[in-house]
């Protein structure tokens, strides 16, 4: 879970320093009322990342 600032960071940072054009993905546990965005880096639900893997 992405309770602070300095975690979101810790996680999320380190996709920023992969240099390619594929899209980066943030799979969290956060209650999210919609798909958002770090930094360009899709943030998900688990439960909304799993179904899109059946779909």
């Amino acid at each position: 879970m992405l309770t602070n600032q300095q975690t979101k960071e810790w996680e999320f940072e380190n996709l920023l320093e992969i240099r390619d054009n594929f899209p980066k993905y943030g799979v969290t546990m956060d209650e999210l009322s919609e798909t958002s965005a770090y930094k360009g880096i899709k943030r998900l639900h688990i439960k909304d990342f799993c179904l899109s893997l059946v779909q």
